[in-house]
């Protein structure tokens, strides 16, 4: 890892080597005591009033870290491969971050073994778990995601990032959901526009439950602006 990559992976709340800092990791957070806790500490630090908006402004945060491991691998070809413990959870500037190894990079050679690895490793048992937990839509876990998936992917095909737009394309494929999903979320948030246009004129299917947090209005692309 270089100074490019580490810098790249700040942009996404991903920092190397500062588990020391950690309250909790990514693997410990499946379990109901330490998701408990989570929920708590983000109430503390947002005025959530609920355990799906708890949920929901989590996943934006682990959002977040999904688009960063993505963003790694399009633009420099190198896959995380470290274990769901090894994410370390830590707080600095009233919202979360996260901890993970330098040396847990591998060189890419099978590019959509290399995606799945990432929703099955590091998305689909969070999504499911915290889903049951809050009893909060997978959908709207994942359009949490789908946020920064879809800014993240403009930027890199607005670079002509040669990678960004096969990688995009694998995605958004039925299959590569399959077993957890029948169908590709991300796909469904497209709704048939293609990703540089669904971005100018971002919108969303399902409302995140912000809007529940105190002081806060909805989402200026919010579906329920338009019923």
């Amino acid at each position: 890892m270089n100074d490019e990559h580490s810098t790249s992976l700040e942009r996404f709340g991903v920092f190397l080597n500062r588990q020391p800092e950690a309250f909790t990791d990514a693997q410990a957070i499946l379990s109901e005591t330490a998701i408990t806790e989570l929920f708590s500490e983000i109430q503390t630090l947002t005025g959530a009033s609920t355990d799906a908006v708890a949920a929901s402004v989590y996943m934006r945060r682990h959002g977040f870290f999904l688009t960063g491991l993505f963003h790694m691998l399009s633009k420099f070809n190198l896959l995380y491969t470290g274990k769901l413990e090894d994410v370390s959870l830590f707080i600095e500037n009233g919202t979360i971050r996260f901890s993970i190894q330098a040396d847990s990079f591998e060189d890419v050679h099978d590019r959509h073994e290399a995606i799945q690895h990432i929703l099955a490793q590091y998305g689909h048992p969070v999504v499911e778990s915290i889903s049951k937990r809050a009893h909060v839509s997978k959908l709207i876990l994942w359009e949490n995601v789908w946020g920064y998936v879809i800014w993240m992917y403009s930027m890199l095909l607005t670079e002509e990032c040669p990678s960004a737009q096969s990688d995009l394309d694998f995605l958004l494929e039925d299959e590569t959901w399959k077993p957890h999903m029948r169908r590709s979320p991300f796909k469904q948030y497209l709704q048939n526009e293609e990703p540089l246009e669904a971005m100018t004129n971002y919108k969303r299917t399902t409302c995140c439950l912000l809007k529940e947090l105190p002081n806060t209005e909805k989402c200026p692309y919010c579906p329920l602006n338009r019923t």
